[in-house]
């Protein structure tokens, strides 16, 4: 049985993703399970994430030529709070960006406060920087500063995360995150399926899309495979929080009631199954998302986490650092069209001390093409 294409419908880069079955009709377990197979063997090579979901394949999708670099700019980058290696990650990408455009970088960590965030912009206002780049935190935490900011002439982009344009920023650029949701979830059906707890962080929007794209292929595909409930948690009260609340989930519901717990990212579910853990609560299998070390380790032993999604981070960050020159130079911005992601399994989990490979050079595409600018 055929199934249709993802149908793109939304914002530009937080994705909300629709499937279909091709005949309207309901398919046959058998035929679910095939389906989230040839999703999970289309996932397990990196991929488009705007991709048909069970194509697999990494091509570049930005652009081809570039106003030339402004010279001697600063950047201020915003990730999400740089206490989680993958945040510090994504500064450190954007920094090396920065640096191959002739920029100086220097980072805002909000530590999962928009207070703290609110004050770190405007440092950074007072300190003239010409770019704020936000990866994976909310422009519309930073609505005021974005208005005072732009009366001086500094740009606003924001990555994985909501558009800074409603609020007078520049551009909002990343991928689809409804589609990485729906490779986890199909990973879910094809080992098996079972009882799902969902926990969500809801003040991030792209938390929001991912959990929305796994929900939404559970719900196509899943058969008895069903969420059983979702439990909303906040980033700043940390692993304490979240342990509170899985031990109330696992006192309210028995044994085999549920068999997997999905997580925002990768950090925030390993305290989860280690609760589970503890309780003796060994069926509790988990997935979720950002490719992080802990998830790594845990996929090479067996478990309890089975599977996260990798982002090609790199690739975001130096594209933000391109959309910040865009945006300077009053060029075109939004050019930035897609990344690679990938379900990383025991299939083909990173050896120890090894990260993700994209396999596809796209520094070279962005260096070039600067370059290029420069000597026009």
């Amino acid at each position: 049985m055929s199934r249709a294409r993802f149908a793109e419908r939304g914002v530009s880069f937080v994705v909300l993703t629709g499937f279909a079955l091709a005949s309207g009709g309901v398919a046959s377990a058998a035929d679910n399970t095939g389906f989230a197979n040839e999703v999970v063997k289309a996932g397990q090579t990196s991929k488009m994430s705007r991709a048909p979901i069970n194509v697999g394949g990494v091509n570049w999708t930005g652009p081809t030529s570039s106003p030339p670099p402004i010279k001697g700019a600063s950047v201020a980058v915003m990730p999400c709070p740089l206490a989680y290696a993958v945040c510090k990650y994504l500064f450190d990408s954007a920094k090396a960006a920065a640096t191959a455009m002739g920029w100086e970088a220097f980072p805002i960590d909000n530590k999962g406060d928009p207070a703290v965030a609110q004050k770190g912009v405007e440092a950074a206002i007072n300190r003239n920087v010409n770019c704020v780049l936000t990866l994976a935190h909310p422009a519309r935490d930073i609505k005021a500063q974005i208005t005072r900011g732009k009366e001086k002439g500094i740009a606003f982009v924001t990555g994985f995360s909501d558009d800074p344009r409603q609020f007078g920023g520049d551009v909002g650029y990343g991928l689809d995150y409804a589609a990485a949701g729906a490779l986890l979830a199909a990973h879910v059906i094809a080992n098996g399926g079972g009882g799902i707890v969902i926990f969500n962080a809801p003040q991030d929007p792209q938390f929001n899309a991912r959990i929305d794209g796994f929900k939404d292929f559970v719900t196509k595909y899943g058969g008895d495979t069903k969420v059983v409930h979702v439990e909303d948690f906040s980033l700043a009260q940390g692993a304490p929080g979240e342990i509170t609340k899985m031990q109330a989930l696992l006192t309210r519901f028995s044994a085999n009631s549920f068999k997997w717990v999905i997580a925002p990212f990768d950090e925030t579910l390993t305290p989860l199954l280690q609760t589970a853990q503890q309780r003796g609560r060994s069926e509790i299998r988990g997935v979720s998302f950002d490719g992080e070390e802990v998830a790594y380790a845990d996929i090479r032993k067996g478990g309890p986490q089975t599977a996260t999604i990798n982002w090609g981070l790199e690739w975001v960050a130096w594209a933000g650092i391109d959309e910040c020159n865009r945006a300077l130079n009053k060029a075109e911005t939004g050019v930035n069209k897609d990344f690679p992601i990938q379900l990383s399994d025991k299939t083909n989990v990173p050896a120890p001390n090894q990260k993700y490979e994209i396999g596809f050079d796209f520094k070279s595409h962005y260096t070039q093409m600067w370059n290029a600018a420069r000597k026009q």
